[in-house]
C-alpha cells in the first residue's frame, strides 16, 4: 500500500509539471502571437516625413561620386523620398483585404531597419528586416557585402541571428524567408540608387539616424623610411 501510494505521488507530480509545461508553452505562444499582431510604433520616422518635394537622391549621389566628397543622408531625408518613390502594392488573392500604406527606414548604429507598414481588413500591421553593410577589400578592388540580420539575440550568444520583427516581435533569420521577395521587389524599385549609393562608394557607416557615405578611397599612411 505504501508503494503504491508513493507511485500516485509521483504519477501526480509528473502530471502537474506536464500541465505547468504545457501552460508555460501555451502562454509563450500566446504572447508571441500578441506581440508579432501588435505594429511597431512608427511616430518617430512618420513625423519627421517632411510634405515638400524630396531631394532627388540621385543626382545627389552621382554629384558625390564625379566631385569626390563624402554625403551624408538623415533617416527623415530617406523617408520622405522613399514615400514619393516608391508606390507599394499588395498583390495575390488577399489584395482586397490588405494594403501597403508606407515603406519605411529607421537607421540606429551599425542596423538598418527596413519596416514595410499594411493594412490587413482596417487593422495596421508592420514586418521589418533588419540589415548591417560591411566593405571589404579584395584583389578585385573594394565590395560591398549586406548582412540580412541585426546581430544576434544576446551578446553572449551568436546564434540565432536577428532577422526583423513581425510587429514588435523579434525573430529569428530563418522566420523571414518568405517576406525576401518582397523587399527584393523594393531594392529593384530604387536599383539606381543602390549602386550609386553602395557599389560606388568606398565607405558607408550606418550611424544613428543618418547614412554617411564616401566615395573616396582611404587615405594610405604614411610610410617613414630610416636611411
Amino acid at each position: 500500500m505504501a508503494a503504491l501510494s508513493k507511485e500516485k505521488k509521483s504519477l501526480g507530480c509528473m502530471g502537474k509539471f506536464l500541465g505547468l509545461s504545457i501552460f508555460t508553452i501555451l502562454s509563450g505562444m500566446a504572447a508571441c502571437l500578441y506581440f508579432a499582431a501588435k505594429p511597431q510604433d512608427l511616430s518617430d520616422l512618420k513625423k519627421l516625413q517632411q510634405k515638400s518635394e524630396p531631394r532627388d537622391l540621385k543626382l545627389v549621389l552621382e554629384k558625390a561620386v564625379l566631385g569626390q566628397y563624402s554625403v551624408s543622408l538623415s533617416e527623415a531625408e530617406l523617408n520622405q523620398w522613399l514615400a514619393h518613390q516608391i508606390s507599394a502594392k499588395q498583390a495575390g488573392i488577399f489584395s482586397k483585404w490588405i494594403s501597403v500604406e508606407s515603406v519605411l527606414l529607421r537607421l540606429r548604429e551599425g542596423i538598418a531597419e527596413v519596416i514595410v507598414e499594411r493594412n490587413v481588413a482596417g487593422f495596421p500591421m508592420t514586418t521589418s528586416l533588419f540589415l548591417q553593410l560591411e566593405k571589404k577589400e579584395s584583389l578585385q578592388g573594394m565590395s560591398t557585402q549586406v548582412h540580412l540580420h541585426g546581430g544576434a539575440f544576446h551578446k553572449l550568444v551568436n546564434k540565432p541571428v536577428r532577422g526583423g520583427r513581425f510587429g514588435q516581435l523579434s525573430v529569428p533569420q530563418g522566420f523571414l524567408m518568405i517576406m525576401f521577395p518582397e523587399f527584393t521587389k523594393i531594392s529593384e524599385t530604387i536599383l539606381p540608387e543602390i549602386e550609386k549609393g553602395f557599389e560606388q562608394m568606398n565607405e558607408i557607416q550606418i550611424k544613428d539616424q543618418v547614412l554617411f557615405l564616401d566615395p573616396r578611397l582611404p587615405k594610405e599612411e604614411s610610410l617613414n623610411t630610416t636611411f
